[in-house]
Formats: C-alpha cells, sequence, structure tokens
C-alpha cells in the first residue's frame, strides 16, 4: 500500500488527478473526432493520434479502478477510518442538538405544552 494514500489530503489529490487526466483524455479524443482533411497521411495521423489516446483513456480508468480497489482494502483492513467520530460529524450532531432545542421551544410557545407531554 502506497503511503501516500494514508492521509486524506494526498488521497484527494490523486483522485482529483485520476478524474482530470480522464476527462483531459476524452476531451482530447472528442476533439479528434471531426474529419478535418480526407487525405490517407492525415487519416492515418488521426487515426494513431485516436488509438493512442485511447490508450491512454483505458490506462487513466485502469488507474481509477486500482485506487478503488485500494481503498476498499484500507477500509476493510481499518487503514481507512470512516466510523470514527470526526470533526464534521459532532458538529452535525451539535447542530442537530441545537434545532431540536429550538423547534422544542417553538412548540413550547405557540402551545403551551411542554415537550415530553407534560404541560
Amino acid at each position: 500500500m502506497e503511503a501516500s494514500l494514508r492521509n486524506t489530503p494526498a488521497l484527494i489529490a490523486r483522485i482529483e488527478k485520476l478524474t482530470n487526466d480522464l476527462i483531459r483524455r476524452f476531451e482530447t479524443l472528442v476533439a479528434l473526432a471531426p474529419v478535418e482533411r480526407t487525405d490517407r497521411n492525415f487519416t492515418a495521423y488521426s487515426a494513431y493520434q485516436m488509438e493512442v489516446e485511447t490508450a491512454a483513456l483505458i490506462r487513466s480508468s485502469e488507474d481509477i479502478l486500482t485506487l478503488t480497489r485500494q481503498m476498499q482494502e484500507m477500509w476493510l483492513f481499518g487503514q481507512l477510518n470512516t466510523l470514527g467520530a470526526s470533526k464534521a460529524q459532532q458538529k452535525t450532531e451539535e447542530d442537530a442538538r441545537a434545532v431540536a432545542e429550538l423547534l422544542a421551544r417553538l412548540i413550547q410557545g405557540e402551545t403551551g405544552v411542554k415537550v415530553g407531554g407534560k404541560p
């Protein structure tokens, strides 16, 4: 397992790099699709360029699949901490409690009944 995959910024950077590479290869293939000239040399050159870009597109896809596999292994063997309490999860829970308290106050203010069933 690559050591560079063990921290979040490196993992995100690798995902972005692979995604950008895949998009760039696809855009290049689309740009090569229109036929500008019909002579044999240009046609052969365009066909070769398309083969090269297609091979690179396939390689980029394989790299993304490899990364997916590595992330699955990290998750299965505990190197990818998805179950631990994170700051985002704690903040979400705090926000949920605050919203619940505000709703309870709102209900109590409108009906005069405390949330919990006692007036």
